[in-house]
């Protein structure tokens, strides 16, 4: 890990996410959001973060792949962070469900480690 942390000082991120990729997350989400009448949306903020995340690498100076970043979030979290937002939703009438995307992706950055 110390020589990874050392060849990234000046290092770069390389995004390997194509239109094909982020179009195939959208169907499948749309679809899991229509069986499930609604409730698959609070989960496809987190899916979408893990999409990204998961398809950032690592780069040294030369351009040559050094690592990945690999977001180890769980539906078990995911769920209990939802019960506290629908909540906070609720009880504030809206006003912090704007939040709750700041919410997700810190939670995703959270549970995230470099591989």
């Amino acid at each position: 890990m110390t020589l990874a942390t050392s060849s990234l000082h000046h290092g770069h991120t390389r995004l390997n996410l194509t239109m094909m990729d982020v179009l195939g997350h959208l169907i499948i989400w749309l679809l899991i959001s229509l069986v499930t009448f609604g409730i698959g949306l609070f989960f496809w903020p987190y899916a979408s973060a893990k999409l990204i995340i998961n398809a950032i690498e690592l780069e040294d100076r030369t351009r040559s792949s050094v690592g990945r970043l690999e977001c180890q979030l769980s539906v078990g979290q995911q769920i209990g962070h939802i019960i506290l937002w629908i909540i906070l939703s609720i009880i504030t009438f809206g006003i912090a469900y704007p939040f709750y995307f700041f919410g997700v992706v810190r939670t995703a950055i959270d549970r995230t480690r470099i591989v």
